[in-house]
């Protein structure tokens, strides 16, 4: 029963974002915009039920993702959506995101929430509807505005599998490259 209504929930989000997204008169003033990222996981950790497990990395590895954004500009906050690509080179996995980001001074806040269909490539390759969501919130120094770097963090939760006190999570350090298409 819990399944059902995630999904259902999962699917206003969804038609909600769409009616936003595609019925928007400001549409076409919507900003796209790619993020490419090297990624250095510093902290990883597990919360289950009532013990928490983590520690910082001992070793140092990158991680690249890239991010598809289409944003309106609403004033001091840009909404939209898109998708979200990790890879760990010889893997790779893809899903939508919505996302919400504001500069303030030369910091950029971005959070960003994603999940429930997963697209795999490279040694497996499938697309897997599950019920995982993935938020994340950052903060970037943009030294101009196409190269910032930052911090963040990032939450895993399978709430078909276990409650919401039950997730996995990751700390951040980045650097990024910000392309918009004219």
């Amino acid at each position: 029963m819990e399944g059902i209504m995630a999904r259902k929930k999962w699917l206003v989000l969804l038609v909600v974002f769409t009616v936003l997204l595609l019925g928007s008169a400001a549409r076409l003033a919507a900003e796209f915009k790619i993020d490419i990222g090297v990624n250095v996981p510093y902290y990883i950790g597990v919360r289950a039920e009532d013990d928490d497990i983590g520690d910082t990395l001992d070793w140092v590895f990158l991680v690249p993702d890239v991010k598809f954004n289409w944003l309106h500009d609403l004033g001091p906050v840009r909404l939209g959506g898109g998708a979200r690509l990790w890879t760990f080179i010889i893997q790779s996995m893809v899903y939508p995101i919505l996302t919400a980001e504001a500069d303030v001074g030369p910091f950029t806040f971005n959070t960003n929430v994603g999940g429930g269909l997963f697209l795999f490539f490279g040694l497996y390759n499938s697309i897997d509807t599950a019920g995982v969501v993935i938020p994340e919130l950052t903060v970037a120094y943009r030294f101009s505005d196409r190269f910032s770097v930052g911090t963040g963090g990032l939450l895993v939760f399978a709430p078909e599998v276990a409650d919401l006190s039950s997730f996995g999570y990751v700390g951040t350090v980045f650097a990024r490259f910000t392309i918009r298409p004219d």
